[in-house]
């Protein structure tokens, strides 16, 4: 149908005819019924030929990517923002103070039992005849643990005592009983020196 065979076609109606009604029985009407480019048989070719239908579903899918994309442009940082919020609130001004607070006065309490332990520890030492210098690195957790730290320092101390005492001994220099009488300090160094390793 061309165009001016259309307009002379709706010039003739009236204003309250019904153009669908005077449409379909025109000529137009009818090849479009017969070109089957009818709801009932698009919907028929839908379900019936899979070459219509797999275009159609990329027809969707492809409307379906652009939706996405566009929503995820404009809405998708505000749903993480929200989710972010919703998992870990803010916390209270006051409750982050007290928070603070709290880790002080630990830590606090801490260092006051450090103390204590290392002040028992260094009383402990002085009346073994223990070395002072090494009390920080036998303080434990408690009190039970530093004790036990500083009897392993007690035995290792005096095994090494006894083995300075036992290799002076080899050496000659001490003669008991007033044979030889009290050894020179010049031999007294030199035995010190050759068990410690020094060079002269």
């Amino acid at each position: 149908m061309k165009k001016s065979e259309l307009t002379k076609l709706i010039e003739t109606l009236s204003d309250d005819a019904d153009i669908d009604e005077t449409i379909s029985k025109s000529d137009l009407g009818k090849a479009l019924v017969n070109s089957s480019l009818t709801l009932d048989a698009f919907k028929s070719k839908l379900e019936s030929d899979p070459t219509f239908k797999s275009f159609m579903d990329s027809e969707k899918d492809k409307h379906s990517t652009k939706s996405l994309e566009t929503w995820k442009t404009n809405n998708l940082q505000k749903e993480i923002d929200a989710e972010i919020k919703k998992r870990y609130p803010e916390a209270d001004p006051k409750d982050t103070k007290l928070a603070e607070m709290e880790k002080k006065l630990e830590q606090m309490q801490k260092d006051a039992a450090r103390k204590e332990l290392t002040n028992k520890a260094l009383k402990v030492a002085q009346e073994k005849k223990l070395p002072t210098e090494l009390i920080d690195y036998f303080v434990g957790a408690d009190e039970d643990t530093t004790k036990a730290n500083l009897k392993t320092l007690e035995t290792v101390f005096s095994k090494h005592d006894e083995a300075i005492k036992t290799e002076i001994l080899k050496g000659g220099t001490y003669k008991p009983g007033g044979q030889g009488g009290q050894p020179t300090e010049e031999a007294t160094k030199s035995q010190i020196n050759s068990i410690f390793g020094i060079k002269q």
